[in-house]
């Protein structure tokens, strides 16, 4: 358990923290820029307090301030899954309007068109959920291709749901 004499250390020292989320480019008007500030705090405490008296106080701080860059730019990936996964059909049509019969007619309409891998990130992806990582490791097709297809998709259900 780390001791309150290393969170106050850690505290002091928070630049270190501030240092690290600066050299993963998060901006001070990130919204999860304190969270991440905080938990950096305690990450930063922990080290002190594992490599206390084994290693010289500037080791320390190296060696947590890479665990620290490593340790954001994990919890900003994880980030950027969640949003990937949230991302909704809603943005491509809205079928809670009084011509969604119209449009649910035309979209079916439009899925028998649809290629293979449109059909998996129509279906999979937007209705099911699935992320697009998930999709890239079932079909082994490249990330970029699925995220290209998709807005594409997008775009070609746009346009069925104006007509």
């Amino acid at each position: 358990m780390t001791s309150q004499k290393y969170f106050e250390e850690a505290w002091k020292n928070r630049k270190l923290v501030g240092g690290a989320l600066k050299a993963a480019h998060v901006r001070p008007d990130y919204h999860l820029y304190e969270d991440l500030l905080q938990e950096g705090v305690i990450l930063y405490a922990e080290m002190l307090c594992k490599l206390d008296g084994q290693k010289t106080r500037t080791e320390i701080d190296k060696l947590s301030f890479k665990k620290l860059l490593w340790h954001i730019i994990d919890t900003l990936r994880r980030e950027q899954r969640v949003c990937e996964r949230n991302t909704t059909i809603d943005k491509a049509y809205d079928l809670g309007e009084a011509a969604a019969w119209d449009n649910l007619v035309a979209l079916k309409n439009e899925a028998k068109k649809l290629s293979q891998l449109e059909q998996v990130i129509l279906f999979e992806h937007l209705l099911e959920k699935k992320t697009i990582t998930q999709l890239v490791e079932e079909c082994g097709v490249p990330r970029i291709t699925l995220k290209r297809l998709k807005k594409q998709l997008l775009g070609k259900l746009r346009a069925v749901m104006e007509q």
